[in-house]
């Protein structure tokens, strides 16, 4: 028999400690901890907390895998905060699977024996608690936490680690319930705030990074204020999940076109859309142009944010729409540059008036010269197709120098003030 090649056998590890280990949370999979789990029971029996952050895909595919594996990685900790702090360390998170976003966090015997269904009930309280206050913190409120629990009762005549399982499937069969409660109440919650137009606009200022005057505003729509949907981020994630999207698009549109009237004169309107939205013939002809009027908004004024997270499905039904909106005189940009779905080809389609460079190159740009040569390369493409560069998220005095040295024109972010119902007119950032 041949000799294993060390080399090989140490890849081989790799992958299999990667298939058991999830690398965001730094939890193991469930079943990596038969043996751990088969020793808390002590023949008696084992409580499990069954925790799924159930709205992460939609957060997932509208924000990308960063901010998914973020809002993971926060929840994870939190619930290593609690094991420790109230429970001694004594608990065992783990993932249902890697990659996932569902934990599995059991409870020894120790802790339950005195009463096992009441403690695992004030257990998963402070679980369920610790990450809710978490997603609070992040302005993600409107994220659902779906939260069911188990009970595993030791019995020598069955196999073990089928036991897990069942606890798991039963635990979880629990959490779905709550989550089909729930997705019935956002669905109408989300119909109640476009048939009662709760909704506001924010404007963010984008500057002529030579002398610091506003060449145009970003609407950034907010929900209801005090409620779970009032972030952009679990507004559209429900929207999208009820199958909305296209509904909230359009109110969004109207609602930043109504707000838009005393802004300076001469400056663009930066307005997010769907590729998939860009049809809706609500802003494609003459009634378009009577809203956008009665505003004061021409359509050379308004520049659709075309965002990159989502993919374009259709290029020929896309092309047809970009020279219709081409036609109304309205202008594009191209959103999350650097990022997202097929950026080159959506360029080559629409043909862009401004290239917006995603905020993850811009971070700290000025110490990582790779960040530096995609905006250099983001920079020659714009060259060529006639577009202007947008940095996105600039926040630092060290981030606007650099950007400024490579030449880019225009940029956006908290260093020239934050979002605002109001146009603020002085950018001129403090650089001390």
């Amino acid at each position: 028999m041949a000799d294993i090649d060390p080399k090989h056998r140490h890849s081989e590890i790799i992958s299999l400690k990667a298939s058991l280990f999830d690398s965001t949370t730094r939890f193991p999979a469930y079943p990596a901890a038969f043996g751990q789990l088969k020793q808390m029971t002590q023949d008696r029996f084992l409580g499990l907390v069954f925790l799924q952050l159930s709205d992460l895909e939609r957060v997932e595919a509208i924000f990308g895998f960063q901010r998914y594996e973020e809002i993971l990685s926060r929840s994870a900790r939190q619930i290593d905060v609690v094991n420790h702090s109230r429970f001694g360390g004594v608990l065992l998170p783990t993932m249902r699977g890697v990659y996932d976003d569902e934990f599995c966090v059991f409870a020894p015997y120790d802790l339950l024996a005195a009463s096992p269904l009441p403690s695992l009930q004030q257990t998963a309280g402070l679980l369920y608690t610790a990450i809710e206050e978490e997603l609070s913190r992040q302005g993600l409120q409107g994220l659902t936490l779906n939260l069911g629990y188990a009970l595993l009762h030791h019995n020598p005549f069955l196999r073990f680690e089928r036991l897990v399982h069942r606890a798991v499937d039963e635990a979880a069969l629990g959490a779905q319930r709550q989550d089909e409660s729930e997705r019935v109440l956002r669905e109408l919650e989300i119909r109640q705030i476009l048939a009662e137009g709760t909704l506001s606009t924010l404007f963010h200022p984008i500057v002529d990074l030579q002398d610091y005057t506003a060449v145009g505003y970003e609407a950034l729509t907010r929900g209801p204020a005090g409620t779970p949907y009032e972030t952009p981020e679990a507004l559209f994630a429900w929207a999208r999940e009820s199958r909305l999207s296209r509904a909230l698009d359009r109110q969004c549109k109207l609602t930043a076109i109504a707000s838009a009237s005393a802004r300076p004169a001469q400056s663009r309107l930066f307005i997010n859309t769907l590729p998939s939205t860009l049809d809706d013939p609500e802003f494609m002809d003459g009634k378009a142009l009577d809203l956008l009027s009665r505003h004061g908004i021409s359509p050379s004024e308004v520049v659709w944010e075309l965002t990159e997270r989502l993919p374009i499905e259709d290029y020929d039904h896309f092309q047809i729409t970009m020279k219709a909106h081409a036609k109304m005189g309205y202008r594009i940009a191209i959103d999350d540059v650097g990022t997202g779905y097929s950026s080159l080809q959506t360029i080559t389609h629409v043909r862009p008036l401004y290239l917006k460079v995603d905020r993850s190159l811009v971070h700290d740009a000025q110490d990582n010269l790779l960040k530096q040569e995609l905006i250099s390369s983001i920079m020659v493409l714009a060259e060529k197709v006639g577009a202007q560069v947008i940095a996105e998220g600039i926040q630092t005095p060290e981030e606007l120098a650099v950007l400024k040295s490579m030449g880019v024109p225009l940029g956006q972010g908290f260093l020239f003030g934050p979002p605002s119902p109001d146009f603020a007119t002085d950018f001129r950032p403090r650089l001390s």
